[in-house]
């Protein structure tokens, strides 16, 4: 239509020039009204360009955001996995993640660059060749832009455990999924500008000036977006497909934002193990459980009720949080589930919710740091003329029932069984500093623990006399382990400030 004007414009420049007079005369009126329109014509044009560019920035910047949002949740989900040495885990993660559109393909990778999960089971195990240089040198905050191909841009973000490197992901977005999206908004927006020129040009500049608004309303929602603000909302539109737009933008902010708020919440109250179990398999989450082979460990502080008489009610708050710090971190360190908190006792587990084969080790090393632990704070107690925090610890491996346990409106993820009340047992009559094991469990691990056998006792459930072990300490094969064990989380005390 603009040229069509442009062209008239031309013709009657020739015909003035040739003294020539037109077939027809054109009014004032209608020159300005030609005038107006081509120059709301170009405005409107001009701004439908800014328009375009402002859109084409603001979803880059959104699609390298979900691009880094997702990169860092799945170096943080494997965190676990890659530490205990899961592939099924880390495989089903590198599947969900492959399951956001644009993603074309994703890597775990272990510190020396090794593939621990990919999509094609028989690429693990092989090294990483590519990028690692690039990730090696790579700088600044996580995730780094590590590659920007002309059909696809990598991100790669470092799994960190305790402030040391443990592995990498490494995920390849499609450039052609992010052009599909800026060519569906550019349509949209072309579409948009044109409708508007049309009416400017028919009606009047207030109207396309309010046509226009909702548009830079998404423009700016888009850029709040893309800076991780997902509270932002825009004010609903007229019923039109502007409103319609603006509503499903609306509704896209408010899943996200309800999404971040329920992963926040939920890791919260679940452990990293159980919640990534919970997610892998959501049908799970009923009423029930399976029979399992798992170890269970209680510590439980002696004469801690005598000691909380003597003590304020915040003094014996702050004391418990800084001794379940220790004892939780200890647990997940060997791999195994906080189940509860049951005034001082806790109760740890191993091979549940994710099954291992040496959960009867995982657990006995766990419960000989926690000795060794204890007793430096103790010392550094007794130095410092502060109460002493005594410990006895109980420990029993069978068979058991794990999963979700309680009613309809409240469930707990525990187990239950022989193996539970045993260890208990155990606990209640273990002495400061005793490890307390049953002959099933000393059997099966004489050959790394050094024990001394207790007079058998009486336990409720069971009819005759119980064998008893008090583990000492570790032979050779576990020791280096053990003392590594006792001093990184000693310094992890001291460095976030858990004084005793």
């Amino acid at each position: 239509m603009k040229i069509d004007i442009l062209q008239k414009l031309m013709n009657l420049e020739i015909l003035r020039k040739n003294n020539i007079h037109p077939p027809f005369r054109i009014s004032v009126g209608t020159k300005l009204t030609l005038v107006l329109s081509i120059t709301m014509s170009l405005i409107t044009i001009a701004i439908g360009i800014i328009m375009v560019a402002h859109q084409k920035t603001a979803l880059e910047a959104q699609m390298q955001n979900m691009a880094s949002t997702i990169t860092d949740a799945l170096a943080n989900d494997t965190k676990m996995p890659l530490l205990q040495n899961d592939h099924l885990t880390m495989n089903l993660l590198v599947q969900n993640a492959l399951k956001y559109r644009g993603i074309v393909n994703a890597y775990i990778l272990n510190e020396k660059f090794f593939i621990e999960g990919h999509k094609e089971l028989h690429e693990v195990g092989i090294k990483y060749y590519g990028d690692e240089k690039n990730i090696s040198n790579a700088t600044g905050p996580h995730p780094w832009l590590i590659h920007n191909k002309p059909d696809a841009f990598t991100f790669a973000s470092p799994v960190t455990f305790k402030e040391t490197t443990v592995g990498y992901v490494v995920i390849a977005f499609s450039k052609d999924f992010i052009n599909e999206k800026i060519k569906e908004s550019q349509n949209k927006i072309v579409l948009i500008t044109i409708s508007v020129i049309i009416i400017v040009v028919l009606l009047s500049v207030p109207l396309a000036s309010e046509l226009l608004k909702p548009i830079f309303m998404l423009v700016k929602g888009t850029k709040e977006i893309a800076l991780g603000n997902l509270w932002y909302r825009i004010p609903p539109g007229k019923k039109d497909e502007i409103g319609d737009l603006i509503d499903s933008f609306n509704y896209m902010t408010s899943e996200l934002e309800k999404k971040e708020i329920l992963k926040g919440a939920f890791n919260r109250y679940v452990s990293e193990p159980v919640a990534n179990e919970i997610l892998k398999s959501p049908e799970k989450i009923q009423l029930g459980g399976e029979r399992r082979k798992i170890t269970v460990l209680f510590a439980d502080i002696r004469g801690f009720t005598a000691l909380t008489r003597q003590m304020q009610p915040e003094t014996i708050v702050e004391l418990l949080n800084r001794y379940f710090t220790i004892l939780t971190e200890v647990i997940f360190y060997f791999d195994g589930t906080v189940d509860k908190f049951i005034g001082d006792e806790v109760m740890g587990v191993f091979g549940s919710p994710i099954p291992r084969e040496d959960h009867v080790k995982q657990g006995i090393k766990a419960a000989l740091v926690i000795k060794r632990i204890m007793s430096e704070v103790n010392r550094s107690r007794e130095k410092q003329g502060l109460a002493l925090l005594p410990m006895g610890l109980g420990l029993d491996s069978g068979d058991v029932i794990v999963g979700s346990m309680g009613s309809k409106v409240r469930m707990e993820y525990t187990a239950i069984g022989d193996a539970v009340n045993v260890a208990s047992r155990l606990t209640g009559i273990a002495k400061e500093g005793e490890v307390l094991i049953g002959e099933k469990v000393y059997m099966q691990m004489q050959e790394y623990i050094s024990t001394i056998k207790l007079p058998d006792a009486n336990i409720k459930g069971i009819e005759k006399p119980f064998p008893i072990y008090n583990i000492l300490d570790t032979k050779e094969g576990w020791k280096t382990e053990i003392d590594t064990v006792v001093n990184s989380t000693m310094n992890n005390m001291r460095r976030e400030g858990i004084a005793f």
